[in-house]
């Protein structure tokens, strides 16, 4: 899912891109700071409705018009989103209308819920998928500023990755080795090589990490493209960081308005 961000109600006009997932035919996932409106503070304001598009179906971003294409109703940002260190980096979209479903759009399944005590999900190793338009040139950072949707570096194909869940102790010892101003929470994971070679980069922001149910074969979206580190993504031991779906599940039923499943 391709979501268009389109603010004209700023001087001067503010465009940008992100990714998102299919949780119903009316609801897309995606990650809180894809979608809100940039400010100079530190307030957290969804962007209006009416400036967002969401693109269905949809391989290369030059096909838009043979798409499923869809404006917006309601945007939902997490209410603890904390715009400095992307803790709590999720939200919702509900859709102007029903989309159909087809072999090119398929909803993704949430996890099982997160208990406190128990391990954390993804667990380490797990390998998961991540799909997106995002930079696939050398030299691109996934902390660089915001990307529009007529930058010349993001692809016009729907690339994807497979990387592995890294553990949480060297997630957190990766970061840390960097700058104490990096904090990465139980809300949050890792994935990505430590040779690095291969990640996520800007303009992939919302896309879902994915796992398939070894049981059920149903595609799960463990994670949400977060941020990342300052150096080159791919780098050796700068890992892609992602929102922890499964700390969020029930908050996204009672936003969704649906009952317990599990």
């Amino acid at each position: 899912v391709l979501l268009s961000v389109e603010d004209v109600s700023r001087v001067p006009e503010d465009r940008w891109f992100g990714s998102g997932a299919l949780l119903s035919p009316t609801w897309v996932l995606t990650a809180a700071h894809v979608l809100r409106s940039h400010r100079r503070d530190l307030s957290v304001v969804p962007v209006a409705s009416e400036h967002i598009r969401v693109h269905l179906g949809l391989t290369d971003t030059r096909d838009k018009h043979m798409a499923t294409n869809r404006s917006v109703v309601k945007v939902i940002l997490h209410p603890q989103f904390d715009p400095q260190n992307y803790n709590n980096d999720i939200a919702l979209v509900k859709l102007s209308q029903e989309v159909v479903l087809s072999a090119l759009i398929r909803p993704v399944c949430l996890p099982r819920p997160g208990v406190e005590g128990h391990a954390l999900t993804p667990l380490p190793n797990t390998l998961g998928i991540v799909a997106g338009w995002g930079i696939n040139t050398a030299n691109a950072s996934a902390s660089t500023s915001d990307l529009t949707s007529d930058s010349s570096t993001v692809s016009e194909l729907l690339q994807y990755v497979k990387l592995p869940v890294v553990p949480q102790d060297e997630c957190e010892a990766s970061y840390a080795s960097r700058s104490v101003n990096y904090n990465i929470t139980s809300n949050m994971f890792c994935a990505g090589f430590y040779e690095g070679g291969q990640d996520t980069c800007l303009g992939d922001s919302g896309g879902a990490f994915v796992t398939q149910d070894t049981r059920s074969g149903r595609w799960v979206a463990q994670g949400l493209v977060s941020w990342g580190g300052p150096e080159e993504c791919g780098s050796q031991r700068v890992y892609g960081v992602y929102t922890r779906v499964a700390n969020y599940v029930h908050w996204l039923h009672r936003q969704m308005d649906v009952g317990r499943w599990w």
